[in-house]
Protein backbone atom coordinates (compact mmCIF):
# COMPACT_ATOMS: atom_id res chain seq x y z
CA UNK A 1 0.00 0.00 0.00
CA UNK A 2 3.03 2.39 0.90
CA UNK A 3 5.61 1.24 -1.39
CA UNK A 4 6.38 4.04 -3.34
CA UNK A 5 8.15 5.61 -0.20
CA UNK A 6 12.39 6.16 -1.26
CA UNK A 7 13.44 5.70 2.84
CA UNK A 8 10.90 3.73 4.88
CA UNK A 9 7.14 2.63 4.69
CA UNK A 10 6.30 1.35 7.91
CA UNK A 11 7.86 1.59 11.74
CA UNK A 12 9.55 -1.43 11.53
CA UNK A 13 11.02 -0.44 8.05
CA UNK A 14 12.75 2.45 9.95
CA UNK A 15 13.97 -0.15 13.03
CA UNK A 16 15.22 -2.47 10.20
CA UNK A 17 17.31 0.38 8.48
CA UNK A 18 18.49 2.22 12.27
CA UNK A 19 19.71 -1.81 12.96
CA UNK A 20 22.28 -2.31 10.53
CA UNK A 21 25.06 -0.31 10.95
CA UNK A 22 24.74 -1.01 15.05
CA UNK A 23 25.37 -4.49 14.96
CA UNK A 24 29.19 -5.64 14.94
CA UNK A 25 31.67 -8.78 15.41
CA UNK A 26 30.38 -10.83 18.53
CA UNK A 27 27.39 -8.52 19.69
CA UNK A 28 25.46 -10.25 21.55
CA UNK A 29 21.24 -9.32 20.21
CA UNK A 30 18.01 -10.33 21.65
CA UNK A 31 14.27 -10.29 19.87
CA UNK A 32 12.30 -10.01 22.69
CA UNK A 33 8.97 -10.46 21.53
CA UNK A 34 9.96 -12.77 18.52
CA UNK A 35 6.09 -12.84 16.97
CA UNK A 36 6.01 -14.88 13.69
CA UNK A 37 10.13 -14.39 13.53
CA UNK A 38 10.29 -11.80 11.13
CA UNK A 39 12.69 -9.65 13.07
CA UNK A 40 14.48 -12.45 14.59
CA UNK A 41 15.28 -13.46 10.82
CA UNK A 42 16.27 -9.91 9.99
CA UNK A 43 18.88 -9.94 13.21
CA UNK A 44 19.93 -13.51 11.97
CA UNK A 45 21.26 -12.39 8.79
CA UNK A 46 23.07 -9.38 10.09
CA UNK A 47 24.55 -11.64 12.52
CA UNK A 48 25.85 -14.19 10.55
CA UNK A 49 27.40 -12.00 8.65
CA UNK A 50 29.93 -12.20 11.26
CA UNK A 51 31.89 -14.83 12.78
CA UNK A 52 31.23 -14.27 16.28
CA UNK A 53 27.80 -12.95 17.70
CA UNK A 54 24.32 -14.47 19.33
CA UNK A 55 21.00 -13.62 19.06
CA UNK A 56 18.41 -14.57 21.86
CA UNK A 57 14.73 -14.43 20.76
CA UNK A 58 11.88 -14.80 23.27
CA UNK A 59 7.96 -15.38 23.00
CA UNK A 60 5.47 -16.70 25.54
CA UNK A 61 3.23 -18.30 22.92
CA UNK A 62 4.63 -21.97 21.87
CA UNK A 63 2.85 -21.06 17.83
CA UNK A 64 5.39 -18.08 17.68
CA UNK A 65 8.58 -20.23 18.22
CA UNK A 66 7.32 -22.76 16.19
CA UNK A 67 7.18 -20.27 13.46
CA UNK A 68 10.05 -18.76 14.15
CA UNK A 69 12.01 -22.37 13.89
CA UNK A 70 10.54 -22.97 11.04
CA UNK A 71 11.37 -19.77 8.98
CA UNK A 72 15.11 -20.16 9.99
CA UNK A 73 15.43 -23.83 9.16
CA UNK A 74 13.56 -22.91 6.01
CA UNK A 75 15.87 -19.83 5.02
CA UNK A 76 19.19 -20.23 7.43
CA UNK A 77 20.18 -23.63 7.81
CA UNK A 78 23.36 -22.26 9.59
CA UNK A 79 21.74 -20.44 11.87
CA UNK A 80 22.01 -23.40 14.75
CA UNK A 81 24.29 -22.39 17.60
CA UNK A 82 23.67 -18.99 17.12
CA UNK A 83 20.21 -18.28 17.54
CA UNK A 84 18.93 -19.40 20.60
CA UNK A 85 14.39 -19.47 20.71
CA UNK A 86 12.82 -19.36 24.19
CA UNK A 87 9.71 -19.84 25.20
CA UNK A 88 9.40 -17.37 27.76
CA UNK A 89 8.40 -14.11 28.85
CA UNK A 90 10.54 -10.97 27.89
CA UNK A 91 10.60 -9.91 31.20
CA UNK A 92 12.09 -13.29 32.45
CA UNK A 93 15.11 -12.99 29.50
CA UNK A 94 17.98 -11.85 31.92
CA UNK A 95 17.93 -15.66 32.82
CA UNK A 96 18.59 -16.96 30.07
CA UNK A 97 21.44 -13.95 28.87
CA UNK A 98 24.46 -13.16 30.78
CA UNK A 99 26.37 -10.97 27.96
CA UNK A 100 26.35 -7.36 27.71
CA UNK A 101 23.88 -6.97 24.69
CA UNK A 102 23.87 -4.23 21.83
CA UNK A 103 20.69 -4.48 20.84
CA UNK A 104 17.55 -5.27 22.33
CA UNK A 105 14.42 -4.89 19.86
CA UNK A 106 10.55 -5.22 20.83
CA UNK A 107 7.63 -5.31 18.70
CA UNK A 108 4.44 -5.03 21.31
CA UNK A 109 1.04 -5.99 20.40
CA UNK A 110 -0.03 -9.75 19.88
CA UNK A 111 0.83 -12.19 16.95
CA UNK A 112 -0.05 -11.32 13.58
CA UNK A 113 -2.76 -13.81 12.67
CA UNK A 114 -2.67 -15.45 16.09
CA UNK A 115 -4.91 -15.14 19.00
CA UNK A 116 -5.60 -11.25 19.68
CA UNK A 117 -6.85 -11.34 23.25
CA UNK A 118 -2.74 -12.68 24.20
CA UNK A 119 -1.14 -9.21 24.42
CA UNK A 120 2.21 -7.97 25.40
CA UNK A 121 0.85 -5.83 28.53
CA UNK A 122 2.26 -2.32 30.50
CA UNK A 123 3.27 -4.45 33.21
CA UNK A 124 5.36 -6.62 31.86
CA UNK A 125 7.01 -4.19 29.47
CA UNK A 126 7.98 -1.71 31.86
CA UNK A 127 9.42 -4.77 33.84
CA UNK A 128 11.43 -5.76 30.43
CA UNK A 129 12.70 -2.37 29.51
CA UNK A 130 13.99 -1.97 32.95
CA UNK A 131 15.89 -4.74 32.48
CA UNK A 132 16.59 -4.46 29.22
CA UNK A 133 18.35 -1.51 30.21
CA UNK A 134 20.50 -3.24 33.04
CA UNK A 135 21.64 -5.73 30.22
CA UNK A 136 22.44 -3.55 27.31
CA UNK A 137 25.81 -2.57 26.96
CA UNK A 138 27.69 1.11 26.46
CA UNK A 139 26.40 2.30 23.44
CA UNK A 140 23.56 -0.16 23.33
CA UNK A 141 19.94 0.11 22.23
CA UNK A 142 16.27 -0.48 23.10
CA UNK A 143 14.13 -0.88 19.52
CA UNK A 144 10.55 -0.65 20.33
CA UNK A 145 7.46 -0.76 17.95
CA UNK A 146 4.40 0.25 19.36
CA UNK A 147 0.83 -0.69 18.58
CA UNK A 148 -1.68 2.21 19.59
CA UNK A 149 -4.44 1.02 17.57
CA UNK A 150 -5.74 -1.51 20.01
CA UNK A 151 -6.79 -0.41 23.87
CA UNK A 152 -3.49 -2.45 25.37
CA UNK A 153 -1.21 -1.43 22.55
CA UNK A 154 -2.07 2.39 23.20
CA UNK A 155 -1.70 2.10 26.99
CA UNK A 156 1.72 0.59 26.43
CA UNK A 157 2.93 3.37 24.21
CA UNK A 158 1.37 6.06 26.54
CA UNK A 159 3.20 4.37 29.72
CA UNK A 160 6.76 4.30 28.03
CA UNK A 161 6.14 7.56 26.88
CA UNK A 162 5.57 9.04 30.59
CA UNK A 163 8.86 6.58 31.45
CA UNK A 164 11.22 7.86 28.82
CA UNK A 165 10.78 11.75 29.52
CA UNK A 166 12.17 11.18 32.96
CA UNK A 167 15.13 9.19 32.07
CA UNK A 168 18.24 11.81 32.13
CA UNK A 169 19.79 12.35 29.32
CA UNK A 170 22.97 12.52 29.38
CA UNK A 171 23.10 8.86 30.19
CA UNK A 172 20.26 8.04 27.46
CA UNK A 173 19.32 9.79 24.40
CA UNK A 174 15.20 8.44 23.61
CA UNK A 175 13.81 9.60 20.16
CA UNK A 176 10.16 8.85 19.34
CA UNK A 177 8.82 8.14 15.34
CA UNK A 178 5.62 8.77 14.40
CA UNK A 179 3.83 8.85 11.06
CA UNK A 180 1.65 11.77 11.21
CA UNK A 181 -0.99 11.13 8.69
CA UNK A 182 -0.99 7.50 9.12
CA UNK A 183 -4.36 7.02 11.66
CA UNK A 184 -3.43 4.71 14.26
CA UNK A 185 -0.35 3.92 12.38
CA UNK A 186 2.41 1.87 14.78
CA UNK A 187 5.37 3.86 16.03
CA UNK A 188 8.73 3.75 17.02
CA UNK A 189 10.82 4.20 20.36
CA UNK A 190 14.49 4.06 19.94
CA UNK A 191 16.42 4.41 23.64
CA UNK A 192 19.90 4.64 22.85
CA UNK A 193 22.52 4.21 25.82
CA UNK A 194 25.21 6.87 26.15
CA UNK A 195 28.82 5.17 24.90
Amino acid sequence: MYSAFPLFNTACDLAHSLWKPLIKEGDTLIDATMGNGHDTLFLAKLLLGFSQGTLHSFDIQEKAVEKTKLLLESTLPSHEGRVHLHLESHDNMECHVKDPVKLIVYNLGYLPGGDKTITTEVDSTLKSIDMGMRMLDKGGVLSITCYPGHEEGLREEQALSQLFQKWPPDHVSVSHFRLLNRRKAPSLIIVQKAI
